[in-house]
């Protein structure tokens, strides 16, 4: 494990964990050191990790990464029903029904011929796979055509990317992020994504939301964002408040 302080990992308030620690990361990892914690971060490029007792922060490109890293600390900023949801979508429709928000009618297809099936019904479909984090979301308005992408899906590496989870396409797809007690995009959708992510624990996090005439639905999460200038101090707040308790 690579601590870029120096010192023991033990009685360490927090851990930072990385995909690289650049100049971004090193601001924040002093930002954090100001506030009073002592804080160790872990460079995944260069180390293993280990368990860890302890609070962790995890900043990783990868979603997938973030999943098994968050089984390693004792508590993590995004807790890992978060990760899990990001990947399964269908977790997600369920958790945010149970909570009271509406989600999009939907089915999942294993074969490009029940794709072209349910597309053949619903008409203009948002073409989903369990997970933003592939990249891979869009709308098709022929069966021919979301046939045609299932069967392109079929050779991909990952075997997410085979699952179809098909709905009515949005009118309009937005992508907004909240970190913390901060709404960036959001437009009038700000209230709305602060109580959920109240309600979801993603205290850092991307949404993905459906625009069906005048109504909001979240279509997927992404509990990553891009660390920048703009929003390192929205970033430090998240994290101390978390840490705090207030969340």
């Amino acid at each position: 494990m690579v601590i870029i302080e120096a010192g023991s990992t033990i009685n360490k308030d927090l851990f930072l964990v990385v995909s690289k620690y650049g100049p971004l990361e090193q601001q924040l990892h002093n930002k954090l050191l100001n506030t009073g914690l002592k804080v160790s971060v872990v460079n995944t490029r260069d180390e293993e990790v280990k368990p860890q007792p302890g609070k962790a922060v995890l900043l990783l490109d990868d979603v997938f990464e973030s999943l098994i890293m968050a089984s390693l600390f004792n508590e993590t900023l995004n807790p890992r029903l978060i990760y899990e949801m990001a990947i399964d979508r269908a977790l997600l429709f369920k958790e945010l029904n149970k909570l009271g928000y509406s989600t999009p009618n939907f089915s999942v297809a294993l074969n490009p011929n029940v794709v072209a099936k349910v597309v053949r019904g619903i008409g203009r479909t948002y073409m989903a796979t369990p997970t933003p984090a592939l990249g891979l979301d869009g709308a098709v308005t022929t069966w021919e055509g979301g046939k045609s992408v299932a069967e392109h899906r079929m050779y991909m590496e990952n075997p997410l990317a085979r699952i179809s989870i098909l709905m009515k396409a949005p009118d309009k797809v937005l992508n907004t992020q909240v970190i913390g007690n901060h709404c960036i995009n959001c437009n009038n959708l700000g209230d709305m994504l602060l109580r959920l992510t109240r309600s979801l624990n993603c205290i850092i996090c991307t949404y993905i939301v459906g625009i069906y005439g005048n109504e909001p639905q979240i279509l997927g999460i992404d509990p990553r964002i891009e660390l920048t200038i703009e929003n390192l101090d929205y970033v430090v707040s998240a994290i101390m408040g978390w840490y705090n308790g207030e969340w």
